[in-house]
């Protein structure tokens, strides 16, 4: 029966690949879960996801990619060590669906709700980050950034990856996300990506939530404690943590945080409205207190820390995006200010007076509009470390194309345009192949 299958697959395959038919095939929410990827392909059976997944199997190749081409280009750079006066710790946080809304002049503040998250970037270099994602799909932002790719696979097993280059060069490589383990396949593919160890719910969060996710006050305090012994150990440290306190949707119905009025006027919102809204506000002020405590603790330690944390994507307000709407956010996609408002969050460097010292760079300034893929990469950049022969590969494409976003959109030599330059063209095509290579 199985041989069966196959063949009809194989002569007609297009059925069996269709990710409309894949979503649109019934699956038994009471008892599974929408995010699991084995959840979902439990309730199709065992033949079909099986089928359906056999495209993951065989990546497509970018138009134009030439294997010996990118080769020749990889092998004109080697693998470089991060002198040892340089080895400074690394500390990574994602926020989930962290953006600033300070810059909505329609919202009405009752305080300043991004007051404290202002006062850590005077003291950081900042930049916008330009994610293609909204609202949902935070590993995009996440693994673009651990991979210096912007082209995604299903990953089954190692690939590179800037935490393998942290091992290489004798790191101790960790991290937390207070979630399901087997949200987006993390247990396994962080593993995948060069992790020694991740903590989750399943291995260490649910001694304080029973069982459920945890939000800031715990992953804050749990991040410092683990973070404070590894640093005392003397080895150097690269940790990238993910928080999950900011994922939405937000209640309709109450404010969570206190009194709508706390956070904001705009009487002309509905009451949904203006809870949804309140919501957010109470959650990215309380991030944001979490965040400078957590900073104040890294501003004390003798060992030199750099700090990078950045949101992954634009926050959910309500269907449709009806509270953006209804406060008059500009979402045209067409316009550069839509653009922005819609992809775009905040990304910071901050580092303490050890690693200031150690690196010789104050970490204040605004830096450039940068794609996930390449934040990374630029911050070895400001820390004078070339890296390995990938992110000096693509140094030269990061440098003059700043924003490569899946919508066709680009930022090249700091100017936003949907038409690249042909020098900016062909550097695109050689970071596709590039990425293709490092990804497989």
């Amino acid at each position: 029966a199985v041989a069966a299958a196959l063949l009809a697959f194989v002569f007609g395959a297009k059925p069996y690949l269709s990710t409309e038919l894949y979503n649109d095939t019934a699956v038994n929410l009471e008892y599974l879960s929408p995010w699991a990827a084995t959840h979902q392909h439990v309730s199709r059976g065992s033949l079909y996801p099986f089928l359906y997944s056999v495209k993951e199997a065989f990546p497509t190749a970018p138009d134009g990619y030439d294997k010996k081409e990118t080769a020749a280009l990889l092998a004109e750079y080697e693998d470089a060590d991060i002198p040892e006066e340089q080895k400074v710790n690394v500390v990574g946080i994602m926020l989930e669906a962290f953006a600033d809304f300070s810059e909505f002049d329609s919202i009405e503040f009752a305080q300043d709700a991004y007051a404290v998250y202002h006062a850590l970037e005077e003291e950081s270099y900042t930049g916008d980050l330009v994610t293609n994602i909204f609202a949902g799909g935070t590993i995009n932002s996440e693994r673009a950034f651990l991979t210096g790719c912007s082209t995604l696979y299903n990953w089954r097993s190692a690939t590179e990856s800037y935490p393998w280059y942290f091992k290489s060069q004798g790191y101790e490589t960790s991290g937390d996300h207070p979630c399901y383990d087997w949200f987006y396949n993390r247990r396994n593919i962080n593993t995948y990506l060069g992790f020694d160890t991740y903590r989750f719910v399943e291995n260490h969060y649910t001694q304080f939530t029973g069982g459920g996710v945890a939000y800031d006050e715990i992953f804050f305090r749990e991040l410092t404690a683990d973070l404070t012994e590894r640093l005392d150990s003397g080895v150097p440290q690269f940790s990238f943590s993910i928080t999950y306190q900011g994922h939405g949707p937000y209640d309709t119905e109450q404010c969570w945080w206190g009194e709508v009025e706390d956070y904001i006027g705009n009487g002309e919102l509905d009451e949904a409205s203006r809870n949804i809204l309140a919501n957010y506000l109470g959650s990215v002020m309380d991030t944001q207190t979490r965040l400078a405590e957590f900073v104040d603790v890294l501003r004390a330690r003798e060992e030199p820390v750099v700090l990078i944390v950045f949101g992954d994507h634009m926050p959910w307000l309500g269907n449709a995006n009806s509270v953006y709407q209804a406060l008059g956010v500009n979402f045209d996609l067409a316009t550069e200010e839509g653009f922005y408002n819609y992809w775009s969050t905040r990304y910071l460097i901050w580092a303490n007076d050890a690693a200031r010292e150690v690196l010789d760079f104050d970490f204040t300034g605004e830096g450039p509009d940068l794609s996930p893929c390449f934040l990374m990469g630029h911050l070895f950049d400001r820390l004078g470390w070339a890296g390995d022969s990938y992110t000096q590969a693509t140094k030269e494409v990061r440098n003059a194309v700043s924003v490569l976003h899946n919508g066709g959109r680009y930022v090249e030599n700091g100017v936003f345009t949907d038409t690249l330059s042909d020098e900016g063209a062909e550097l695109v095509r050689r970071f596709r192949g590039l990425e293709y290579a490092r990804s497989r």
